[in-house]
């Protein structure tokens, strides 16, 4: 494998590792000895990727983050975003996060904590990749995604009749899954072909998804009937600005969030 592609995998890792990280997680999240990765390391340093901070460990640096403004989501799109993720944030009185689905996976774009503060790893680090299959997040976008995208996904032994309950709900639930103690309550960001438009009736095609997230002392079953109406409002507010920034093409917005 070459240096470059070591390097590119060291920093994707690291991305979606809690900084600052120990060379030893590094190594073991890629696969590499202490001293190959120490190498990388090292490279990426000097060229301004990563910060070293000592026996802190590494983390991402200001090129590292100037690159992800260039190739990450359109500055535009996260300015649709933010406004309405941290309002929503505001009047549950919970943590929001958003993913975009990138293939069989979803990144989380972006969160925000709760009001009171933020509780520990409500929904992962920026910039992390799950799989669509786990987590309530993934499978709402799962389950509106047409069977022609399904067909090279890993369901995890979701059947079609449990996507389908999930679709005809709206809506997905999680109770410590990913992240023990933590409940979510997930909806569907959604777009709609041309032919195929949300007045018409037609059901759209997931670009991600917005997860309401808190402690399960806080945000249990019972309290999700007072974010729900909350948390799809701001799904049917943000995703068709989101489509629109992208082009009215599906295809084309889908392949442009592809992360």
């Amino acid at each position: 494998m070459s240096t470059a592609l070591r390097g590119l995998q060291v920093l994707e890792a690291l991305a979606g590792m809690r900084q600052p990280a120990s060379l030893r997680a590094v190594a073991e999240r890629i696969g590499l000895s202490e001293s190959q990765a120490f190498r990388v390391l090292r490279e990426l340093e000097r060229e301004g990727y990563l910060d070293h901070l000592g026996r802190s460990g590494y983390r991402l640096a200001g090129r590292s983050v100037a690159l992800a403004t260039l190739i990450g989501p359109r500055p535009a799109m996260l300015r649709a975003i933010q406004p309405v993720i941290a309002r929503l944030a505001h009047l549950t009185g919970e943590a929001v996060v958003l993913h975009l689905r990138s293939g069989a996976a979803r990144v989380l774009v972006l969160g925000v904590p709760a009001p009171s503060g933020p509780i520990l790893d409500p929904a992962g680090v920026l910039g992390e990749r799950s799989p669509l299959a786990v987590g309530s997040s993934g499978r709402i976008i799962l389950a509106y995604l047409p069977s022609s995208a399904l067909v090279d996904i890993d369901l995890a032994g979701l059947t079609s009749n449990q996507l389908s309950a999930i679709r005809e709900r709206g809506y997905e639930t999680s109770f410590g899954e990913n992240h023990p103690g933590i409940n979510g309550v997930s909806a569907p960001l959604l777009a709609y072909r041309e032919d195929n438009r949300e007045d018409a009736g037609q059901e759209g095609e997931a670009l991600g998804s917005i997860t309401i997230a808190g402690p399960a002392e806080r945000l249990s079953e019972a309290d999700f009937p007072r974010v729900l109406p909350m948390l799809l409002a701001a799904c049917r507010d943000l995703g068709p600005r989101l489509a629109s920034l992208l082009g009215p093409d599906l295809g084309e917005t889908v392949r442009a969030l592809d992360l």
